[in-house]
């Protein structure tokens, strides 16, 4: 993180002032002031420039200088409103240099943004008194809130008047650097002489980083190695900054047993170092993934943990407590221990045995316990609860992270991690409503993106959880264009878990709205996916934000996801091959991949639509075999017996049978299914007419009258009765009762109504003396068909036909000529047939109209 240096400005040189009254050099109390100044004794400085201004008849100028200074004096103290007072004195009204120092006193406070604001409007002008320290201390304060662009802008700004600025050089170097341009950096960094004592140390340390950021890690070793060498003119950070730029160039270059040794030195010898915590951290990057009990690193870090010293009362006495028998522990004082116990628990992690995860967590147990009040307690907490999460220990995690919480002193940032790990784990326990709330309360903890990124986690907690009112409500409190455009896009997302109909468009406006969002890519996957599940699909549009995506876009998604995308493009489109061809490269190059069970099953149908009987078989069989508990597998198996009964032999059409039946067996909603296809089967291509009546028939008569599979299950028991009654008219009557139940049970207006009535007519005509019966029924249709738009007009043709045939068998030509004319004037499917027909009986039998 950058770190600002406390006013960056130098100390001002202030004029000779020819006035009436006493000059300041005649002060006393001023040069004393100055004096402490000078020695970075604030409070000192003060109360001497306080002394100075009870000088009698001071002249307005050198009122306004002493002001001025005693301002300096605060605000370098630390004394904030004491300086904005002072400021405000009615002496100053106008001064050209207060704004600049007001904003000082901004910086002092933490109030970056203002300070910002007031040096960019009075303090940086061509004309402005410390024209040149405002402007560094506002490119400084720019980089300190992230604005790395304004404040290289900034710092160009000044270099076009001063553009031999050795400060600015080096600023600008430092934000080349840190924006990831260490070639810029080279370049404008001062060369030859021209710097000398600590600017010249400054330069040369920022040199090493540019080089080591351009992986000349050679060049870079060779100048941090002359700065450790050398440490005159370098502040104690700078020069034990060389030390861990060393230590990364060799991590770089591969020589970490060099890196190593280098970093337990330094360690050793700095145990108070400002760095330590960044050595360690680098320490730990060099640790193998898993490395061994007798590892060097770990070995050292053993020894830099003291052993725990516990000390009590064996037995209380009656007069004392029982809590004065407990131990308590007396840390010794190792500066390194904190820091050793915190890294050699992370060590221990990494090795990973049953020993050594129990050992971190005792670990991360004394550092809380031994150094109660040490930074590293934080961390430890939010670790400890990581640990709990991956161990499975979801009570022991929650615990770790309300102590994080609670924890006085916690970094925001690190109490913030703490409730994001809580609310992803609420979130995967699918208790929405408690991870928004986690989140929010992170939100509240962070700024700038991380907030953003909290606050996005609780809108997607709010959407998970159904609560879309609670996620408008969010999204409405929110003023970030970048946040609001994250938030169109979550929406559009859920929406699409959902299928809800609007999911198309919302995307569709997303990507036309945000064409340059970082999250393009999920955007077009989403939207193709959205718009596959329309009815019908827009398959030009799904194809177009597919072929969008470049092949470095494709690698940041979800491999799986998007070959389901490309799956469903192809099935949608009709292209079945390039479907399962698609699948099977997913398959072959994805062996674990959690959805690899869904396009095993994608590829499977698609070999199935393109008729690949055989191949579909086999892959679905495989899925419902290695995969029985997959939400597929049912699924599967049923498009397995499909595709055996759609196979070319009669043993396959026969294994069918099994297929079905293993189906029928389990508990699977596809059991009935499997029942209603056995039973077609057994009739279309076995023609096992009656094992078919087997199947179905103690179903039908145990179904109540709402079941969905009723009329179903019924108008193929009556086929099948009717098939296999030959001789028998006691089928043809059970076929009837099945008929006269499927009609009592129905709607007087069910467009299933005219299909039935035809199946029991043909039923009645096979009995003798039944012919009229079934008249009536075929008649029953015709007479009642009317305009209603679910009107089975197949059926109502059948029985218009059905009844002609029965009228022309009985000559009852007038009667036959009528039906006719009155099947076409319904204009149903057949209705030229019918005219035609009506046309031919009136010639043939001179029946003429009236």
């Amino acid at each position: 993180m950058c770190r600002l240096s406390l006013l960056i400005f130098s100390a001002l040189s202030w004029g000779a002032i020819a006035l009436a009254g006493p000059k300041l050099e005649e002060i006393p109390s001023y040069a004393l002031g100055i004096d402490a100044l000078s020695g970075s004794l604030w409070d000192v400085a003060a109360s001497r420039f306080e002394d100075s201004l009870k000088t009698p008849d001071l002249d307005p100028p050198v009122r306004q200088a002493l002001l001025l200074r005693l301002a300096e004096a605060r605000i370098r103290g630390d004394q904030v409103e004491a300086a904005e007072e002072t400021l405000a004195d009615p002496a100053l009204a106008e001064h050209p240099e207060v704004p600049f120092w007001k904003g000082q006193a901004l910086v002092k406070s933490g109030r970056f943004n203002e300070a910002i604001e007031l040096f960019q409007e009075q303090a940086i002008g061509p004309k402005a008194p410390h024209r040149r320290e405002a402007l560094l201390t506002t490119a400084a304060l720019q980089r300190a809130i992230g604005d790395s662009k304004g404040s290289l802008e900034t710092i160009d700004i000044l270099l076009k008047t001063n553009p031999d600025s050795a400060r600015a050089r080096l600023l600008k170097a430092r934000l080349l650097i840190d924006d990831g341009q260490p070639a810029g950096a080279l370049k404008v960094l001062p060369q030859g002489t021209k710097l000398k004592g600590a600017e010249a140390k400054k330069a040369d340390l920022l040199r090493a980083q540019a080089l080591l950021e351009s992986e000349q890690y050679e060049d870079a070793a060779t100048i941090f190695n002359a700065l450790i060498e050398d440490p005159k003119d370098q502040s104690l950070e700078r020069h034990h900054t060389a030390f861990l730029g060393l230590a990364r160039a060799r991590i770089a270059s591969d020589n970490t047993v060099a890196a190593a040794d280098g970093l337990l030195a330094f360690i050793q010898q700095n145990p108070e170092s400002p760095l330590l915590d960044d050595a360690f951290g680098l320490l730990m990057e060099c640790l193998p993934e898993q490395p061994t009990p007798n590892d060097v690193i770990l070995t050292r870090l053993r020894e830099w943990v003291p052993k725990p010293r516990l000390t009590s009362s064996a037995i209380p006495t009656s007069s004392e407590r029982s809590a004065a028998s407990y131990p308590f522990i007396d840390p010794e004082q190792n500066p390194l221990a904190p820091a050793a116990m915190f890294h050699l628990a992370l060590g221990l992690r990494m090795e990973n045995s049953g020993d050594s995860r129990l050992e971190a967590r005792r670990l991360l147990l004394r550092l809380r316990l031994e150094y109660p009040d040490h930074p590293l307690v934080a961390r430890a907490l939010l670790e400890g609860g990581r640990w709990d999460l991956l161990d499975d220990r979801r009570q022991q995690a929650a615990a770790h992270f309300a102590a994080l919480e609670s924890l006085q002193g916690a970094p925001p940032e690190l109490r913030a991690q703490g409730l994001i790990l809580e609310g992803n784990a609420r979130s995967k326990e699918q208790d929405f409503k408690g991870a928004e709330e986690v989140n929010r309360k992170a939100a509240s903890l962070l700024e700038d993106e991380q907030r953003e990124t909290a606050l996005l986690n609780a809108a997607t907690a709010l959407l998970a959880g159904g609560n879309a009112g609670g996620f408008e409500e969010l999204a409405g409190e929110v003023d970030s264009p970048e946040l609001t455009s994250d938030l169109n896009l979550e929406r559009g997302l859920f929406l699409t878990s959902e299928r809800d109909p609007a999911a198309a468009s919302t995307l569709r406006a997303f990507i036309a709205t945000y064409p340059d969002h970082p999250r393009m890519a999920e955007a077009r996957l989403h939207a193709a996916l959205a718009t596959l599940q329309d009815q019908p699909p827009d398959i030009d549009f799904a194809r177009e934000q597919l072929a969008a995506l470049s092949d470095e876009e494709r690698a940041t998604l979800p491999p799986g996801m998007l070959t389901m995308a490309e799956i469903r493009l192809h099935d949608r489109a009709g292209e079945w091959a390039e479907a399962a061809d698609r699948a099977k490269r997913f398959l072959e190059g994805h062996a674990d991949d959690p959805i690899r069970q869904l396009v095993l099953f994608e590829q499977g149908k698609a070999l199935f639509q393109n008729k690949d009987y055989n191949d579909a078989r086999l892959v679905m069989e495989k899925l419902a075999l290695d995969f029985p508990d997959s939400p597929q597998a049912p699924a599967a198996l049923l498009l397995s017996a499909r595709a055996a009964a759609e196979g070319a032999t009669p043993q396959s059409q026969t294994e069918s049978i099994a297929l079905f039946d293993k189906l029928i067996e389990s508990d699977s909603p596809f059991a009935d299914v499997a029942r209603i296809e056995k039973a077609d089967m057994l009739i279309r291509r076995l023609s096992r007419v009656d094992d078919a009546v087997k199947v179905l028939d103690p179903w039908f008569k145990q179904m109540e009258k709402d079941d969905p599979l009723l009329l179903s299950v019924g108008l193929m028991l009556g086929k099948a009765l009717y098939a296999s009654a030959e001789t028998d008219s006691a089928k043809l009557v059970q076929a009837l009762e099945v008929y006269d139940r499927l009609l009592a049970d129905l709607p007087e207006d069910s467009p299933s109504r005219s299909r039935i009535l035809h199946q029991k007519g043909l039923t009645l005509e096979q009995l003798e003396g039944r012919e009229s019966d079934a008249l009536i029924c075929y008649m029953d249709v015709i007479q009642n068909a009317g305009d209603d738009p679910r009107t089975d007009w197949k059926s109502v043709d059948n029985c218009g036909f059905s009844a002609l045939r029965i009228l022309e068998k009985r000559e009852q030509w007038r009667a036959a000529r009528k039906l006719a004319s009155d099947i076409a004037k319904l204009n149903g499917p057949r209705a030229k047939e019918a005219e035609d027909r009506a046309k031919d009986i009136g010639l043939k039998h001179m029946i003429w109209d009236e």
